[in-house]
């Protein structure tokens, strides 16, 4: 899952820094570099609509969707994911941390942690549905995310089934301290 890269880096640097009273740059950056081209594959591969809202295939927790993920919808539809979405959301913080981590070495980080951050409100907006009450996964009367079938005529059918899909987007967090 697309998370993972990013948080094995932090955790790896962490430990070095731990062990060694400074985590390895050279390292972060290098990694950072790979995680960027990797982010931005995601980005552009599963987020057909460019909504910030991230659809099909087996981005999500695929094995415990109401449906199989792999299989091709008919034409029109897409499936929007909130675990998906959600892990792309946890992709971009990491990226935002190491961004941050970076720039306070070489500044010209700072836009892009800025960038990567404003990239995850975007995400997080559309998760919501803060922009557009009708058009996030999060439904208010449920207190619960769903997945949803999207339908190229702009109709929304949540597939309301309670499971780990739509708990995964409230563990989209991470810290952020001075002294990362």
């Amino acid at each position: 899952k697309p998370p993972v890269h990013a948080w094995s880096t932090i955790f790896t640097y962490r430990l070095e820094k731990a062990a060694r009273g400074e985590g390895d740059k050279e390292w972060l950056k290098s990694c950072f570099q790979k995680l960027l081209l990797n982010f931005t594959w995601w980005v552009n591969r599963k987020d057909a609509n460019d909504r910030n809202v991230f659809e099909g295939g087996f981005l999500g927790l695929d094995n415990i969707s109401v449906i199989d993920r792999s299989m091709v919808l008919p034409d029109g539809l897409t499936l929007e994911q909130a675990d998906g979405t959600a892990w792309m959301a946890t992709y971009c913080l990491g990226m935002t941390w190491a961004a941050f981590t970076l720039a306070q070495y070489e500044p010209n980080y700072g836009d892009l942690a800025i960038s990567l951050f404003e990239h995850f409100m975007a995400i997080a907006d559309a998760l919501n549905g803060f922009e557009d009450s009708k058009s996030g996964l999060w439904d208010e009367e449920d207190g619960f995310y769903y997945d949803e079938i999207r339908g190229s005529d702009g109709a929304e059918i949540p597939l309301r089934v309670r499971s780990l899909v739509g708990l995964l987007p409230i563990v989209s967090a991470i810290p952020l301290t001075a002294d990362q």
